[in-house]
């Protein structure tokens, strides 16, 4: 599933390192949120689509 730019994700709730629950209503009623999921937590492609990401903003 994909989305456009500007069009509103689906509400979902996740926990923090807190271990405390946050949705990203809690995030998007104080800011902005950009959502970026990537496959490969810390190698070489997590690096580089992290750092494209980064750059783009």
């Amino acid at each position: 599933m994909s989305l456009q730019v500007g069009q509103q994700a689906f509400e979902f709730t996740l926990y923090n390192t807190d271990r405390k629950e946050i949705s990203l209503k809690d995030l998007s009623s104080t800011s902005n949120v950009v959502l970026l999921f990537f496959p490969l937590a810390f190698t070489g492609t997590c690096t580089k689509e992290l750092c494209s990401a980064r750059d783009d903003i």
